[in-house]
């Protein structure tokens, strides 16, 4: 027997994300300041309905920098609970690759963005974190920055690992 609508739409709802990382010749991890938040941030955003993770992040791409990236690899899934107003949600990195000049030329900043560098894995937990709400970003950024090197993919609960 199979449910019927009822049951699948009274199932619980999750919220989704995805983000890229791209990094330098350095292993420098780029960053946009985003105009209508007051921390740093990578590229990536709320997933739509019926959006997958890595379509989310292509879209995204596409709107904020204007870059068109078809290779992805998935570096991390990140589980965090809920907390405050936040419901619950699940958070996927993906890793672009590295930003070469050519690249960077193309770029072309959406209206919600007012500028990118590249930065340190120390700079950029700093840069990242929020004290306002709780903000997993500065862990996950360092979590998927140390997967990247490898062809492995990490799951994390609240930007921690788990065993």
């Amino acid at each position: 027997m199979i449910p019927d609508a009822n049951y699948y739409h009274n199932l619980p709802k999750k919220r989704m994300a995805a983000g890229v990382l791209f990094v330098d010749d350095k292993n420098n991890i780029f960053l946009l300041k985003p105009t209508y938040k007051d921390y740093w941030d990578i590229p990536g955003g709320v997933t739509s309905e019926n959006e997958s993770p890595r379509e989310t992040a292509t879209r995204e791409l596409k709107k904020e920098l204007g870059l068109e990236v078809k290779k992805l690899k998935l570096l991390c899934i990140d589980y965090v609970s809920a907390f405050g107003p936040k419901d619950e949600s699940l958070q996927f990195i993906f890793f672009g690759g590295k930003l070469n000049e050519e690249t960077l030329s193309k770029i072309k900043l959406s209206e919600e963005h007012s500028e990118y560098k590249f930065v340190s894995i120390k700079e950029a937990k700093i840069l990242t974190s929020n004290q306002k709400i709780r903000n997993f970003l500065p862990r996950r950024l360092e979590q998927s920055l140390r997967i990247s090197k490898t062809t492995a993919t990490i799951y994390l609960e609240n930007s921690e690992t788990v065993d």
